[in-house]
């Protein structure tokens, strides 16, 4: 585990309700003044060591063993305004399963300080946070479309889901304490480490769930980074 992803997620664990109370104070800031609330930007990065889930076009691209974890070198580059719910995300992998490039610079939702996921989906609509994972608390959290690269081709465009995390998988074993989707009612798991984080973000193409696959998609990308950094 690199040193660096236990220091910084611990120094800068409330570092997103920081700048929800920075926004606070400059809405306070009388008219004229060159600052705004919309000025509060998320800037954050993640570099190696990161890991890809699987195969995109495996059958589980969860892979809660930990037994299908692609080792790689890539960054992730996060600049997020939630109050304008703009911005950009362009994470970058390389592994065996090929090169990828991810590029979203549109939201349908941006949120902050939440609960995703679990058997009931958290603070927001279940449809949006589905059962895939233990409850974890996301310091930031967006949705919306993305294009896909693969070995410099576009490979697809549609959906995608950034989470910065607590530390869900293990960092040596990429092994998750959850049973998958059925058994979360009965078996919610838990997380590895609540202070550290990780960066979550999966893409697949638009088109209608297929059954056979964890998550319901022929074609999923799903990358891990493990040392964060709010700058």
């Amino acid at each position: 585990m690199n040193t660096l992803s236990r220091i910084i997620p611990c120094a800068f664990t409330r570092l997103p309700q920081a700048v929800g109370l920075l926004a606070a104070l400059l809405l306070a800031i009388p008219a004229g003044n060159i600052l705004a609330a919309s000025d509060a930007t998320l800037h954050v990065s993640g570099v190696a060591p990161a890991y890809q889930v699987g195969r995109h076009d495996a059958k589980d691209r969860f892979c809660y063993d930990g037994s299908c974890i692609i080792p790689g070198k890539g960054k992730i580059d996060i600049n997020l305004n939630p109050e304008a719910n703009s911005g950009d995300i362009v994470a970058t992998f390389s592994g065996a399963d090929g090169d990828w490039r991810v590029v979203a610079r549109k939201f349908k939702m941006i949120k902050t300080d939440v609960n995703l996921h679990g058997s009931t989906g958290g603070d927001v609509d279940p449809k949006m946070s589905p059962p895939v994972l233990p409850q974890v608390w996301t310091y930031v959290a967006t949705w919306g479309p993305a294009a896909v690269f693969h070995n410099g081709q576009l490979a697809w465009k549609g959906m995608a889901h950034l989470m910065v995390t607590e530390e869900v998988r293990d960092p040596v074993t990429g092994k998750v304490d959850f049973k998958g989707p059925m058994k979360a009612k009965s078996y919610p798991g838990s997380i590895y480490n609540k202070h550290a984080m990780q960066i979550h973000l999966v893409a697949h193409p638009a088109g209608k769930p297929v059954k056979g696959y964890l998550p319901p998609f022929p074609q999923f990308l799903h990358l891990m980074y493990e040392t964060v950094i709010w700058q």
